[in-house]
């Protein structure tokens, strides 16, 4: 990684030698969030994602708020990502549209009780861009994402995605892919090393499944600057347990001179 990429996150560092660990919440209702939250908390992941999507009450926005504060109280300085994830890229059915989706990003950012939102890039160019900019005024990141559950685009694809990402003002673009074989493991690390090699930001890269599992645990030698991995309930097929992604991480610190 560049020094220039690195994102210092409470003191966290995005862009390290070493992926950092995302562990996602998926919980329906504010209590059963807090559950989840303090049982994953407990198992030390480097940043928390809560899936909103998952909400019961994702169209309450004091909900939603009340229950981002509790999450802050309890996460103390463990940084936290916001994520809405849509049903066309692999997400939940809610009761609210994308343009209410997007007021409600800018009113968490406004509160200042995330560290990330998380926004698709195939969203509305406008919704994207108000997502984007509300973000950095009120001092939240931006990551912006694509997720294919379907099939690996070509490598150029995925390269430009990355790049795309940065154009429109992200902080980390992420993009992650279903493999249909091994080839498209190769082609989304190799899309992630070209893309890290000319982007001037973190990025984010990894294959889904059983297939794709291999790219949670090595991402980081091709640029890849975090790996999300369970903490009580997965948020996307082949994520694997906290410890265990913890456990390859030191074998890879070790045998790259790490002590």
């Amino acid at each position: 990684m560049k020094a220039g990429k690195l994102i210092d996150i409470r003191g966290r560092q995005l862009g390290g030698e070493t992926p950092l660990i995302c562990s996602p919440l998926v919980a329906k209702s504010g209590e059963r969030l807090l559950a989840e939250a303090a049982f994953v908390a407990a198992k030390s992941p480097d940043l928390i994602e809560w899936r909103v999507d998952y909400f019961e009450d994702i169209a309450d926005t004091s909900a939603v708020l009340e229950s981002a504060r509790a999450l802050r109280r309890l996460l103390g300085e463990m940084p936290l990502i916001f994520t809405r994830r849509s049903t066309r890229e692999g997400g939940e059915i809610i009761a609210i549209d994308d343009e209410a989706v997007a007021r409600l990003y800018g009113a968490v950012a406004a509160a200042r009780l995330v560290d990330f939102v998380d926004f698709e890039m195939s969203n509305d160019p406008g919704l994207v861009a108000r997502v984007v900019a509300d973000a950095h005024r009120h001092g939240a990141r931006v990551i912006l994402s694509y997720h294919n559950f379907n099939a690996t685009p070509g490598l150029q694809f995925m390269v430009q995605r990355f790049l795309e990402a940065e154009r429109l003002g992200a902080d980390v673009a992420k993009l992650a892919v279903m493999p249909l074989d091994r080839s498209d493991v190769l082609t989304l690390l190799a899309a992630t090393a070209q893309a890290e090699d000319q982007a001037q930001i973190p990025l984010v890269g990894m294959a889904m499944g059983p297939l794709g599992a291999v790219t949670r645990m090595i991402g980081g030698a091709f640029g890849s600057a975090m790996s999300f991995a369970v903490g009580e309930s997965s948020s996307a097929p082949g994520q694997m347990p906290i410890a265990d992604l913890k456990a390859v991480y030191e074998i890879i610190r070790r045998s790259r001179g790490g002590r």
